[in-house]
């Protein structure tokens, strides 16, 4: 496997309260090292510049093979922003995002031709 095919692109999603933007879903997407669960890169969508900034700080090298609540609770603890619960929710979706596709990795299939219904158990 070259190096390229080392990392994967992994997002999750959630709703924006309405005053906040056109928009309606608020976007996390990270490039991932498949081997260690490690983000490499994250982008949020739509966000403020400054959001964006402290919200890249916060997630740069964390792994999404770790329990999520420590990030939650610093994303908790220093955002303070109308868009904070989709932010949170959104997070929590690129951590079960991975994890599914890691489940169906150890199934022994290649993770696109697995279904929703074969997903663990939330």
């Amino acid at each position: 496997m070259n190096d390229k095919e080392k990392t994967l692109i992994f997002g999750g999603q959630a709703r924006l309260p309405r005053e906040l933007s056109a928009v309606e879903v608020f976007q996390v997407v990270a490039v991932v090292e498949v081997d260690t669960g490690k983000v490499v890169e994250t982008d949020f969508t739509p966000c403020p510049p400054l959001i964006t900034s402290m919200l890249k700080q916060i997630t740069a090298g964390m792994s999404l093979q770790n329990d999520a609540s420590d990030l939650l609770n610093e994303i908790e603890q220093r955002l303070h922003h109308k868009s904070k619960k989709a932010v949170l929710t959104s997070i929590k979706d690129l951590f079960r995002e991975y994890r599914e596709y890691q489940y169906r990795v150890s199934r022994g299939a290649h993770p696109s031709v697995l279904g929703p219904s074969d997903a663990p158990c939330q």
